[in-house]
């Protein structure tokens, strides 16, 4: 459990240094807040509270430094929202009681740190691009599907427990709005390294969605 632990504070305070496309920087007010709210690393839960531990999630979405470049912000959100399941994950193995969802968020601990190995790996072989969108400009549609796509994060559905319950209600949606990044990057990205990591994103997390569905009909809560 320790390693995880360490892997998570070192993700987010040193994994989001992807290198960017350096020509034509934004100069508008966006990149120059960005620069001076980096996302902090955010404790792990000391406490089974899986509601406020993917609200963070969303919170730090936010202040992820975007370049304005498709494949390299796709990887640098990516990265992030790969943590928050991790987190959720660590929970539930420290409290939860269901050897099923046990598993599952075992799977999604190993599973997540080797698609963040791809995330990295594949930018650092990739030459500096130009600008490819405004990260400031709301209008954009690439700025437009990720805020859509991260959007179901901020009002996750009620988790009057048990602790089981609640982790396969969240897991649906950080899966979710996983789902839906990973199609703006299949959409939008060039590289094909990451590209394929979305693809198995998307294959793997919706796979994961029915197994949380099925766990619940079976164990409504009561």
């Amino acid at each position: 459990m320790k390693r995880y632990l360490a892997y998570f504070t070192f993700l987010l305070g040193a994994g989001l240094a992807f290198p960017s496309c350096n020509s034509r920087h934004d100069t508008d007010a966006h990149e120059q807040e960005a620069h001076a709210t980096q996302p902090k690393p955010a404790p792990v839960a000391t406490s089974p509270n899986l509601r406020d531990t993917l609200q963070l999630l969303a919170q730090q979405l936010d202040t992820v430094y975007r370049e304005g470049c498709w494949d390299d912000d796709f990887a640098r959100l990516m990265t992030v929202h790969h943590a928050g399941a991790q987190r959720l994950a660590t929970v539930e193995i420290a409290s939860g009681k269901d050897s099923t969802l046990r598993a599952l968020a075992q799977h999604v601990l190993e599973g997540h740190e080797r698609d963040n190995h791809v995330l990295e790996l594949a930018l650092t072989k990739q030459p500096p691009k130009g600008q490819e969108y405004r990260p400031g400009n709301t209008k954009d549609p690439f700025v437009r599907r990720i805020t859509a796509a991260l959007a179901p994060l901020r009002q996750p559905p009620p988790t009057p427990g048990p602790l089981d319950t609640d982790f396969a209600t969240l897991m649906q949606v950080h899966h979710q709005t996983g789902v839906a990044l990973a199609k703006v990057e299949l959409d939008f990205g060039k590289v094909p390294e990451l590209k394929e990591a979305a693809r198995r994103i998307v294959r793997d997390e919706q796979a994961e969605i029915q197994r949380y569905q099925r766990w619940l009909k079976a164990n409504p809560s009561k």
